[in-house]
């Protein structure tokens, strides 16, 4: 599975989106939102938003997520292989391996060994996270 546009980062919202919303479309499609957190905003006349830390100058609270658009079926194992995909394409993972490789038989620097072992980090935390939301939501993880 190639990398798709299917991954949506830093969006803003009033309302806390729902994890798991369905696009109703009759294929069994989904939006997998995640990464979600509240942060203050700052709103001006012209509709702009800012996040800000500066509680001084807040005006608002927005929520702040990511969102992947999944296709059926609705599993743990299916929301982690596209999110996956959108963030890592199977040429991007490639090169991070064929490095990683590279540095462990000493072909090149051992700071090529960071990237890769970073994605595997990044990795177990997605799968944990969605583990979590599917176990939260009653959503299986296989079929």
């Amino acid at each position: 599975m190639e990398k798709q546009d299917v991954l949506t980062i830093g969006l803003l919202a009033d309302e806390k989106p729902e994890v798991f919303y369905s696009l109703d479309n009759g294929q069994g499609t989904f939006l997998y939102n995640h990464n979600i957190t509240e942060v203050s905003v700052i709103k001006d006349e012209n509709g702009g938003i800012t996040i800000t830390d500066d509680t001084e100058k807040t005006t608002g609270k927005m929520f702040k997520y990511d969102s992947v658009r999944v296709e059926y079926p609705k599993t743990g194992d299916n929301i982690f292989a596209t999110l996956l995909t959108a963030k890592y394409s199977t040429t991007k993972e490639s090169k991070l391996v064929n490095e990683y490789q590279s540095a462990v038989l000493g072909l090149l620097d051992d700071s090529y060994k960071e990237p890769y072992e970073d994605f595997l980090r990044e990795r177990l935390a997605v799968r944990s996270s969605i583990d979590a939301d599917c176990e939260t939501y009653n959503v299986p993880i296989d079929l």
